[in-house]
């Protein structure tokens, strides 16, 4: 697998991971029962809202660092669910930070009010997401305007800049929202990705009271994963399967659960998330850089569509450093200043009221 390519999975696995750690907390703060638990939730989510959206920044600018050719192509093909999905994903922040806001000044009720409102956001925003996901790796929803031997030339070729310079008219590929969102991958899938984020919600703030229901969802999800691979990208599941990596890697979810809600995991929280982090880019390595599979046979090399050599090393450089300093400075920042200061507040007026 050509190696930049998998590179691009690192920021659509930090983002992924990020994202679930998210909306996890804010979908479980209104039902769940024990308050040990919601006051770490709301914690969480105050801290990260920013990270989310900078990670998103961070996805973009990496993919128009290792595919700026494709970008012109695919642009009237996803644009429009892109843009919904930063659209809605504005409200979804405006509502978590008047939350914020409305606690701050010590609001309860209108920090939570904010914060159930926030919810459903959120999971409209999971589902664009995972909707443009499944769509460029199964071809469902982005139609071929162009015969595919003139398509296939042209990217073999590394032509395609020059071909939309030259005619800025040409439409490459074109968007059927219907069948990119209404499609039963997309929905398999995104129910895997939904019984995920219950088992990762759970392992990660050590619910020991929901072990059960942690381990029936990851169960689930796997089932649900192993199953939309097998019907839609049968070479994912083929190298899944048979990769002795990938079930030592689903052990180890199991174990962590386990070991988690016992409180016989530290850093359980970073455990979570590396593990979650690390399967995405397990997914990536098993696609080995297809896409389009279901509507283009045998699929589309992504490496085809990386930019040209030079532009390349420099666009790989750029994601790595980015990576470091950007990504990883907002979230030392958010984790020393929005979640640690917090906390110690919180523990301060535990003890103030005992």
């Amino acid at each position: 697998m050509n190696p930049y390519v998998l590179l691009f999975f690192v920021p659509l696995s930090w983002f992924v991971a990020m994202f679930m750690m998210e909306v996890g907390s804010l979908v479980m703060l209104p039902v769940c029962k024990f308050d040990k638990y919601k006051e770490k939730m709301n914690l969480v989510v105050g801290s990260i809202w920013a990270i989310i959206a900078t990670s998103l920044v961070y996805l973009v600018v990496s993919l128009d660092g290792l595919f700026a050719p494709v970008m012109f192509a695919t642009g009237e093909a996803l644009f429009g669910l892109l843009m919904v999905l930063i659209v809605i994903l504005a409200f979804h922040h405006y509502l978590i930070g008047s939350a914020e806001g409305a606690e701050s000044v010590e609001k309860d009720e209108s920090s939570k009010k904010y914060l159930l409102l926030a919810t459903p956001f959120a999971l409209i925003v999971a589902l664009i997401g995972n909707s443009l996901f499944t769509s460029v790796f199964s071809g469902y929803g982005i139609g071929l305007s162009l015969p595919l031997s003139t398509v296939a030339s042209v990217l073999e070729n590394h032509q395609l800049s020059v071909v939309m310079h030259n005619s800025p008219g040409v439409q490459v590929f074109y968007p059927e929202y219907m069948t990119m969102i209404f499609n039963a991958f997309n929905w398999v899938f995104f129910l895997g990705v939904v019984m995920y984020v219950v088992f990762f919600t759970v392992a990660f703030y050590g619910i020991k009271e929901r072990f059960a229901l942690g381990a029936l969802s990851l169960s689930l999800a796997n089932v649900l994963f192993l199953a939309s691979s097998y019907l839609w990208l049968p070479l994912v599941f083929q190298n899944a399967v048979g990769n002795v990596g990938f079930w030592i890697y689903i052990v180890s979810l199991y174990i962590v659960l386990y070991l988690s809600t016992h409180d016989m995991l530290p850093f359980k929280q970073a455990w979570v998330f590396t593990l979650t982090f690390l399967g995405g880019m397990m997914f990536g390595l098993f696609t080995e850089g297809n896409i389009l599979v279901d509507t283009v046979k045998g699929g589309i090399p992504a490496s085809l569509l990386l930019t040209n050599p030079s532009m390349l090393e420099a666009g790989a450089i750029m994601v790595v450093l980015i990576g470091i300093l950007a990504m990883g400075g907002v979230t030392a920042v958010s984790y020393e200043i929005l979640f640690k200061n917090s906390l110690e507040k919180m523990e301060t007026r535990k003890t103030q009221q005992s």
